[in-house]
């Protein structure tokens, strides 16, 4: 009997820490998102304006970067996902060489500023467009890089990608991993090799355990591996692949490689086409002209950034900051709310079964969107029960917000993945 009661109270203590541990991260995606939010909005305004083609190149910059914490912002803090297994690909058709010149872009202004030289390779016969998970790929490159230019002081880091032949697939070093040869993909080999501090051989295994610190990497740098690398780990196994860092040690500098499996697109002719750079397009028309929308943030910035994304596309939008002004200001006429369910003291779900009770017929009720920096599993059940029309990850940039009405409008529903 004692032991049970033990294990009951281990379990409710357990069953407490992961409560307080999924809160602590509901409210910090919260948090982090919203600012992230208000980034992205105003860059992705500014683009739509008269710029010149190197104040163009600074707000793509600081569109992709931000593009890319957001990204990081929503898989580092929701761990729960990353744990459990349940984090999914986003596949899709995406320009692998650019992909590389991007990454070099962004880590470049950090690395000269240690007056590192970074070199870029790519094999000739890889495919210039392939089919995978681009923006895990993206941070999987980012942070080995990122990596490479903190642990080095001085020299030089190169990266060099190229198609893995099947004969070098399997490695005696990395025994679990089973490569399918295959018509339709193939395997990506990435090697990224620096200059710097090296790794004594017996801390190697630590660096892809969360927040860890090797004794030798202690004394060099202050900063741990935190959760960087670890993520790598996962994402690589989600890409079919392995990751490993080589290194003789300390002062000898270290190798880090990576194995993914990527697609092979099907009409390559046709997407070199696609995926030309579009030219200026002439945003002063739109099919939004004086859609009635309803916005309720708790946030000021938030709300008021949202406002101008929606206005630029034409709308009509009226704000509210709290759950009595959004049911006090809510008519037949407005056609779309959104509404951000995380904010504190709000039940986004209770607000959308009030907006229900007030609409007797489904056609003059306004579709209800939920704006949130969290689209797993549970949320989307929860706004599906309380009659929901729509999921929308936060940040949300004008080229999103486009396509979120226009989908909205022609299919009443649109849960994003």
């Amino acid at each position: 009997m004692e032991q049970n009661v033990a294990l009951d109270l281990a379990r409710r203590e357990a069953e407490t820490a992961v409560r307080a541990r999924n809160d602590f991260l509901a409210v910090m995606n919260h948090e982090m998102g919203t600012p992230m939010h208000a980034i992205i909005v105003v860059s992705s305004l500014l683009q739509e304006t008269e710029l010149t083609p190197e104040q163009r190149l600074m707000v793509e910059t600081i569109l992709k970067s931000s593009n890319l914490l957001a990204t990081l912002i929503n898989d580092v803090l929701d761990l729960s996902r990353l744990e459990d297994g349940s984090l999914q690909l986003d596949i899709g058709t995406f320009n692998l060489h650019a992909l590389f010149k991007e990454v070099l872009n962004l880590i470049k202004p950090i690395a000269s500023v240690k007056k590192l030289l970074i070199t870029l390779s790519l094999a000739s016969d890889l495919p210039e467009y392939a089919v995978g998970d681009e923006k895990r790929l993206m941070q999987t490159l980012l942070n080995v890089v990122g990596n490479a230019v903190k642990f080095s002081k001085d020299g030089s880091i190169s990266l060099s990608a190229f198609v893995a032949k099947s004969e070098s697939l399997r490695d005696p070093r990395v025994p679990d991993f089973f490569p399918v040869p295959s018509d339709n993909h193939f395997y990506l080999r990435v090697q990224v090799k620096d200059s710097g501090s090296g790794i004594n051989p017996q801390d190697i295994p630590k660096l892809f355990t969360k927040f860890a610190q090797g004794q030798s990497l202690a004394t060099k740098n202050s900063d741990g591996s935190g959760l960087g690398l670890a993520i790598c780990k996962r994402f690589v196994n989600l890409m079919e692949g392995h990751i490993r860092i080589e290194s003789e040690g300390l002062g000898k500098g270290s190798t880090a490689i990576f194995v993914v499996k990527l697609g092979i697109p099907e009409r390559s002719n046709e997407l070199k086409l696609s995926f030309v750079p579009k030219g200026p397009a002439n945003h002063g028309q739109t099919n939004f002209l004086g859609l009635k929308v309803l916005v309720m943030d708790d946030n000021g910035v938030s709300r008021s950034v949202t406002k101008g994304l929606l206005v630029h596309l034409g709308c009509d939008v009226m704000t509210v900051s709290s759950e009595d002004e959004c049911l006090r200001a809510i008519t037949q006429e407005h056609q779309v709310v959104f509404m951000d369910i995380c904010m504190p003291g709000v039940d986004g779900y209770e607000i959308a079964v009030r907006i229900h009770e007030m609409f007797s017929k489904c056609h003059e009720r306004p579709l209800i969107v939920a704006l949130t920096g969290n689209t797993d599993r549970v949320t989307k059940e929860h706004c599906l029960r309380v009659g929901m029309d729509g999921v929308i990850l936060k940040p949300v940039s004008v080229d999103k917000m486009r396509i979120v009405l226009s989908e909205l409008l022609e299919h009443r529903v649109l849960f994003e993945a």
